[in-house]
């Protein structure tokens, strides 16, 4: 059965301390709005192999303005981001803004993945870089469907792999944040 195809516009603020201490230890943390809803997102920085990005994401509810570890499960990383050393000092940095056009595959073998065309800017203050990408996520099922499908598109249309992720985009635009590690 095949779904139509979903429209957003997607806006993220990024948060972190002026020493960027959350990216310093692979993280990222947005709140984004999206259908009318606030969701706080940590992710890692993970790992990428052949091409693909495997990172840990975690999605909570938000009210859109206050920023929340209370649920995080994993104690130690509570214990960091709730640190005097990082809460209190957390502060946006950087926007992502753009429009997401998605489609649901369902596979043969039973796997699920999103299609999705992000098309928009991201900002750090008068800094901008644009957003035009191509995104596959596994939904569920076989991680080799991701690599077919992507040897597929890049067959019929002029792509190259990127795994440089939209947050690492907007820390390229701010001054003095350091390098990722």
């Amino acid at each position: 059965m095949r779904t139509p195809a979903s429209e957003s516009t997607l806006t993220s603020h990024y948060y972190d301390t002026p020493e960027c201490a959350l990216r310093r230890h692979g993280m990222a943390l947005r709140l984004r709005l999206a259908d009318g809803q606030w969701v706080q997102t940590l992710k890692s920085k993970g790992h990428v192999e052949a091409g693909l990005a495997t990172r840990l994401e975690l999605d909570l509810s938000s009210d859109g303005t206050t920023l929340d570890f209370s649920q995080v499960p994993d104690a130690a990383l509570r214990a960091f981001l709730e640190s005097p050393a990082v809460q209190p000092r957390l502060a946006h940095r950087f926007t992502t803004e753009f429009r997401r056009v998605a489609q649901r595959l369902d596979c043969p073998d039973g796997s699920v993945v999103e299609l999705a065309l992000d098309r928009g800017e991201v900002r750090a203050g008068p800094a901008t870089a644009p957003i035009a990408e191509v995104e596959l996520e596994l939904l569920s099922g076989n991680p080799d469907r991701l690599q077919e499908l992507g040897a597929l598109l890049q067959h019929h249309l002029p792509l190259v792999p990127e795994t440089v992720s939209k947050a690492e985009r907007g820390y390229r635009l701010l001054p003095g944040c350091p390098a990722e590690t």
